[in-house]
């Protein structure tokens, strides 16, 4: 038994969709008993929104950057909370007066924050949520996000400095994520085997932004093709697609 472990945007889905051979190749690896979970930055509520729309089977969806984990029919197993003190460290951080946005995900709920504007996706319109009632939410994650992703790195270093080991920032599209220190990615993946009672013999895994760096570098990785190079260098393999690296893992 074998897991592959994919992100979801810009390695799944692409250009708003998932291509049929990609859904193919991944249900001929469950056929041959091996797991396929997504690992990503989105909340719960956009992913299975938008999973709804294609015929994909899945063991299970580690969201949030690895802070919160569904089964392979989308209900919540456990979760890993920021801490209300960070959440209210974040929410007065000079970051929010730079963001054009911020989300924020309790749960499989996401909504943005009432004093910032709509969040940057506009696909996307989650409820407005007042600072003064989100002070009070122990929340997976909150996001920046901004309009050009040279900001939101820039940003995201920033804040990383801010709140050194007492939290994790992470990168990805023009968003940074904030999460518990020891939520990741990686640490995800082990985490949800842990909790889901799978001992796969082989990780593999696929991604194509910063935020994958850490998987990619941890398990068997495989970056996409046009990947940035820091990317392509924690994985040290490329592929086109996640139905060329089913066809060359089968």
């Amino acid at each position: 038994m074998r897991l592959l472990a994919c992100d979801f945007d810009g390695t799944i889905f692409c250009g708003h969709k998932i291509s049929q051979g990609d859904l193919a190749a991944i249900a001929q690896w469950r056929a041959r008993g091996n797991i396929f979970g997504i690992v990503t930055g989105r909340g719960a509520g956009t992913l299975l929104a938008d999973l709804s729309r294609f015929p994909l089977e899945y063991d299970f969806l580690l969201c949030n950057n690895g802070a919160l984990l569904l089964d392979c029919t989308a209900k919540p197993v456990a979760e890993r909370p920021l801490g209300l003190e960070m959440t209210r460290y974040l929410l007065d951080h000079e970051i929010r007066a730079h963001c054009s946005s911020c989300a924020l995900f309790a749960g499989a709920a996401m909504y943005v924050l009432a004093e910032s504007g709509p969040w940057i996706n506009p696909v996307y319109t989650p409820s407005p949520l007042a600072v003064q009632r989100a002070r009070d939410i122990n929340f997976l994650q909150i996001s920046f996000g901004f309009r050009e992703r040279e900001r939101s790195m820039f940003w995201g270093e920033r804040l990383q400095a801010d709140v050194s080991d007492r939290a994790r920032v992470q990168c990805s599209l023009s968003v940074a994520d904030v999460t518990a220190p020891d939520v990741g990615k990686a640490t995800g993946i082990a985490w949800a085997m842990e909790r889901l009672g799978l001992n796969p013999g082989e990780i593999l895994t696929a991604g194509d932004d910063g935020n994958d760096r850490e998987m990619l570098a941890s398990y068997q990785g495989y970056a996409m093709e046009g990947a940035a190079p820091e990317v392509q260098a924690a994985a040290g393999r490329s592929i086109a697609s996640v139905a060329d690296l089913v066809e060359k893992s089968l």
